[in-house]
């Protein structure tokens, strides 16, 4: 039975029954944490559910301190000796290792690849000509409401605001479009066309996928990628983990999924 289960309000990837008992043991999966799995209505506490064993209670030192067990080593420690990373509290001697192990994918990516820079700029382009073709579409009636040519005016001044009202309405066209594209297909497929046909996807560090806002805030982080003459997007080909500046600022990976 593949389980998942809510962390800071976002989605696990799925997870057998042992690796869910490892959480509950770790202190990573609480009584009070949601957990789903097919055939579940909806998310419930995990205390509300039978099948893998409860935790044992924690143990409490002389002073009455509250203990915590630390989900690498599974050692109880009094909650002032350890550091809480995500949803894990983790004690100071395993706080490197697993650090190490976040940069390197963490336990909920696994071994994964990441997409590099030359095939994202060429999902990039082929998203772009996409673009194009529906802007096309929508900004060629504009163009119609252009004057034919300024010999027709006697004026020539005279469609200067006009021409600029109709360059502002298509400008901002094209940039809504842009978004709801970035938007739309990130937020619901996890990947743009562009992406997919290179069977990539978007994710957050932990694996899940990206909501509306975050998509959001990308798309316009991309600004910042190329206001740096690029720069940020080259980032991606130095990058242990294939980041492009808009990755680092908005948390998120580009993997691939087959």
């Amino acid at each position: 039975m593949q389980w998942y289960y809510a962390s800071q309000g976002r989605q696990s990837l799925a997870i057998d029954e042992s690796e869910l008992e490892s959480l509950v043991r770790t202190g990573v999966v609480r009584p009070d944490t949601l957990v789903w799995h097919e055939g579940l209505d909806t998310w419930k506490p995990y205390s509300s559910l039978t099948g893998p064993a409860q935790p044992t209670p924690m143990p409490s030192v002389g002073n009455g301190a509250s203990m915590g067990y630390c989900a690498e080593c599974g050692r109880v420690f009094p909650t002032s000796e350890l550091v809480a990373i995500g949803a894990a509290t983790i004690c100071a001697s395993c706080k490197p290792l697993h650090l190490q192990r976040l940069r390197e994918g963490g336990r909920a990516l696994g071994a994964v690849r990441y997409g590099g820079f030359w095939v994202r700029l060429v999902a990039r382009l082929i998203d772009g000509f996409a673009l194009s073709i529906v802007g096309w579409i929508f900004q060629i009636p504009l163009l119609f409401l252009l004057p034919m040519s300024i010999k027709e005016t006697q004026d020539p001044t005279a469609m200067l605001p006009r021409t600029f009202a109709i360059l502002g309405i298509a400008t901002l066209l094209n940039m809504a479009l842009n978004v709801a594209y970035e938007v739309y297909f990130l937020s619901t497929r996890g990947a743009t066309p562009g992406k997919m046909a290179f069977g990539l996807k978007v994710v957050r560090a932990d694996g899940s996928g990206i909501s509306k806002g975050l998509a959001t805030g990308r798309y316009f982080a991309q600004w910042v990628s190329s206001i740096t003459l690029m720069i940020g997007y080259i980032m991606a080909g130095m990058d242990e983990e294939k980041r492009a500046l808009h990755d680092r600022i908005c948390d998120t990976r580009v993997i691939y999924v087959n």
